[in-house]
């Protein structure tokens, strides 16, 4: 005998229905069958959505036409499709549950109430139509079936809606059909989920129902009572996987796993076979296995005795659950300690209310108390203790008793972490990577499960990062992009065309947003989805429908709560770099090439930084001064190490690179500025250029990195052109008075000449002083070869001394550039490419 349940997933429609049936009739070739049938898929939220309105006092005759047509819709389109099939036929067998049910519900409207009993019997009747439909498409395909009704099989007591099974009698009510001659019984018994009969103290039996996972307990108690070798549970997923794939979208699926191993984690929340349906298989030794009926081919989760292999790509942790909605009491006070019996009361106490504790600690110092019940059941649980021990509150011997509300479980279950060292200390490492701050930590003693209490807001957090630490999965990245111009659409650019590259490096970069000045781009389905289609992506923006707003992109993030956010600023924007602290609170890193908030106010350049270490977020601007050089980080790096500035000067300009190296090659000072012009190394108007600005801001980003408390007007900008020279009006007038000062550099070149020397525009540190300005440089000197676009950094150090540390090469392009920025992103995982 094989047992088999199909969910309401497998019985979602007409097709499905059929295709779950084709299963069935595939399994019953291997042996005889008994197969268990959910509701229709939505069914059941019907009937409690119908409950619920009716008393609130809406009339029973809307939802009983509504249950009516959906049966009837999925019975006209089955006998479409499938011979032998008469819908009319099976819509009269389901007339008296129709029927029933309008009886039932004209009453509950009338009486604007439910009781308990009369709930049963409405909450039951979704499988009680869908069995019969099954049994009908069985017998058109042929097949030998026999429809039982499962009230008649399976008896319970205790909570008319949640019983407690009676086995022995419900394996007495099975005998027939387990111990009967083989040959003479059905190839399938069909029975309906979740419901039974129930038995009252007082010998009095109605309809029961079998409460959460009703179906899947069904199944299980029919196995065990029929004598299955294994029982399967068909869902519209492969198996179990070590997350769920909702939040984890690259969960792994688990070939096997232990009875206790799938108890634990469903127990704190995961979708796997709840313990009431896992505990009379795991009494006898019957196989449970999750399967597909949306793809039958798949091999699905094995559930058994064990012990099962360990995988190199599993490890020790089985799978990672999280329990939402949740709270935490806790009962503390100075008389707690060594006083006997307190905690035999507080268990009492709430046992006696049939509330369940999800997870008990205790301090060493016998201080405290602590365990975890439903939000639901919170305030019951405080009212119950305070009068509990209202004495000892008064007495000031126990204190006020505490509820920490809106919190998750968070668990990592596995056989093997009992062999295994250091899993507790990973998986706080990862909490502690998130900021995640733990409010009560509780071990199982078999050691095969240890559970953190968290706020509820980081649960799917939580999760997603000890899937990574555990199972090694990708490495995610979720890239916010403001800026879509020179830079910042070469930075996008080259993400789309490393994409690939980077996964097999287990690193997945994707593109969250993408803003320009006006429009914004942001990716459908949040930080599970697949991030934005960069293949046409200037058109997807240009054609977005919404405005640019920083504040929605912060809102995104707060809510959805990605694993690691980089918010990357690729605009020359004065007021966006103002918002880096909202940004760094939000929760994300920043990655820019924009110099403003480096060079802002000496206070503001000191928050950011204290801002990124409180909330575990970098702040990365190695593109500032370099490019694409490795300046920031190599200065960084020297200076931690106890390394001290004692000197340093820099070509930080391309654009002024090439104009003054032109001078050396004879050109004259206005067509060395017109021909860095044409090929768009100035900016349109060479005066920005031209006046130091944008490189004082650069020298001010090293001086602050060498620990000079300095702010921009303490850099001296020494002015390129001579007293005489009038350098306003517009761009046009300008570059035609500029001819005015070639006489002026031909004499100054000249001289420079004949002294073996060349004119460079730099900046200088020296004597706790910085500066910009034009300097004349000896042949001796590392800037002296410097020009064509080419930046140089001459640091003197205690340790660099007298030969300086120089960084040279290409300092301009937009390819360089983007290469920094993209740089700075990896930064913000911990990458070891694989050889």
């Amino acid at each position: 005998m094989l047992t088999l349940k199909f969910g309401g997933t497998s019985m979602g429609n007409a097709r499905r229905i059929i295709a779950s049936a084709d299963i069935m009739i595939s399994r019953a070739q291997e042996d005889r069958i008994s197969v268990i049938v959910s509701a229709v898929s939505g069914i059941s939220n019907r009937l409690q959505d119908s409950i619920d309105g009716c008393i609130a006092g809406n009339q029973a005759e809307g939802y009983v036409a509504e249950l009516r047509q959906t049966h009837a819709d999925i019975c006209s389109e089955i006998m479409s499709t499938l011979t032998g099939f008469n819908a009319q036929d099976v819509l009269n067998r389901l007339e008296p549950a129709f029927s029933e049910y309008a009886r039932l519900l004209s009453a509950v409207s009338a009486f604007g109430e439910c009781p308990l009993s009369v709930h049963c019997r409405i909450m039951g009747m979704g499988e009680l139509l869908c069995a019969p439909i099954v049994e009908a498409v069985l017998l058109a395909k042929r097949q030998s079936v026999l429809r039982l009704d499962s009230r008649k099989f399976i008896f319970t007591s205790g909570n008319q809606a949640e019983g407690d099974p009676d086995y022995a009698r419900t394996a007495a009510a099975f005998a027939p059909y387990r111990d009967g001659d083989a040959k003479s019984q059905p190839r399938i018994l069909l029975l309906p989920g979740f419901i039974c009969s129930w038995s009252a103290k007082s010998g009095e039996t109605a309809p029961g129902l079998l409460g959460r996972n009703g179906s899947d307990f069904s199944a299980a108690i029919a196995g065990a009572s029929l004598g299955a070798s294994r029982v399967e549970f068909w869902t519209d997923v492969d198996g179990i996987y070590t997350a769920d794939p909702r939040i984890v979208p690259d969960a792994i699926l688990v070939d096997d796993m232990t009875y206790e191993e799938a108890m634990e984690l469903s127990f704190f929340g995961s979708k796997v076979l709840h313990p009431k349906t896992l505990a009379p298989l795991a009494a006898k030794g019957i196989e449970a296995w999750s399967l597909n009926s949306h793809n039958p081919a798949a091999r699905g989760t094995r559930i058994g005795k064990g012990p099962y292999s360990v995988s190199a790509e599993s490890g020790p942790v089985r799978g990672i659950s999280c329990l939402k909605g949740t709270a935490m009491i806790s009962v503390s006070g100075s008389g707690m300690k060594g006083r006997s019996g307190t905690a035999a009361r507080i268990f009492a106490a709430v046992s006696r209310a049939g509330i369940s504790m999800l997870l008990i600690t205790q301090s060493s110092s016998e201080y405290t108390i602590s365990f975890c019940v439903r939000q639901s059941h919170a305030e019951s649980v405080l009212d119950i203790l305070s009068t509990e021990f209202d004495l000892e509150i008064r007495e000031h011997l126990i204190n006020r008793i505490e509820v920490q509300a809106n919190c998750a479980i968070v668990s990592i279950v596995g056989d093997g972490m009992k062999q295994k060292r250091g899993v507790a200390g990973t998986f706080f490492d990862a909490l502690a990577s998130q900021d995640i701050n733990i409010l009560a930590i509780a071990q199982g003693s078999s050691e095969r499960s240890i559970s953190a209490v968290i706020s509820g807001a980081n649960g799917d957090t939580a999760v997603r990062i000890a899937h990574r630490f555990f199972f090694n999965t990708a490495q995610t990245i979720e890239v916010f992009a403001f800026g879509a111009g020179t830079i910042g659409g070469c930075l996008i650019d080259q993400i789309r065309d490393q994409q690939r590259g980077l996964a097999a490096q287990k690193i997945d970069i994707k593109v969250m947003a993408i803003a320009t000045m006006d429009t914004m781009l942001v990716a459908q389905g949040g930080v599970g989805s697949a991030g934005l289609d960069l293949s046409d992506w200037r058109a997807d923006v240009a054609a977005s429908p919404l405005q640019t707003s920083l504040d929605a992109i912060l809102d995104f993030v707060r809510e959805t709560k990605p694993l690691n956010p980089v918010f990357v600023d690729c605009t020359a924007s004065y007021d966006l770099p103002e918002r880096y602290i909202d940004i760094l609170k939000a929760g994300m890193h920043i990655a820019t090439p924009n110099k403003r908030a480096n060079s802002m106010s000496m206070d503001y350049y000191h928050e950011l930084r204290r801002t990124a270490n409180v909330m575990h977020r970098r702040f990365l601007y190695e593109t500032n001064v370099g490019a694409g050089l490795p300046i920031i980080d190599t200065l960084q790096n020297l200076f931690k190490s106890g390394d001290k500035l004692t000197g340093f000067s820099g070509i930080m300009s391309g654009s002024l690179s090439y104009i003054f190296g032109r001078l050396d090659e004879g050109a004259t000072f206005s067509q060395a500025v017109l021909e860095a012009r044409e090929k768009r190394y100035t900016e349109p108007d060479p005066r920005d250029d031209l006046a130091g600005l944008d490189v004082a801001r650069k020298a001010l980003i090293i001086a602050r990195e060498s620990g000079m408390e300095l702010e921009l007007d303490d850099v001296v900008i020494h002015r390129v052109f001579p007293e005489s020279f009038d350098a306003s009006g517009t761009v046009d007038e300008f570059l035609k008075k500029l001819p005015q000062v070639d006489a002026h550099f031909g004499e100054l070149m000249k001289r420079l000449r004949a002294e073996g020397k060349v004119l460079r525009m730099a900046a200088s540190i020296r004597d706790g002083e910085c500066s910009v300005g034009m300097m004349e440089v000896e042949q001796s000197h590392p800037l002296y070869s410097v020009k064509g676009g080419e930046n140089a950094f001459v640091f003197h150090t205690q340790r660099y001394s007298p030969i300086p540390l120089s960084v040279m090469g290409y300092g301009a392009g937009a390819g360089v550039t983007a290469a920094g920025v993209f740089g700075d992103i990896l930064r913000t995982v911990s990458w070891n490419p694989e050889v």
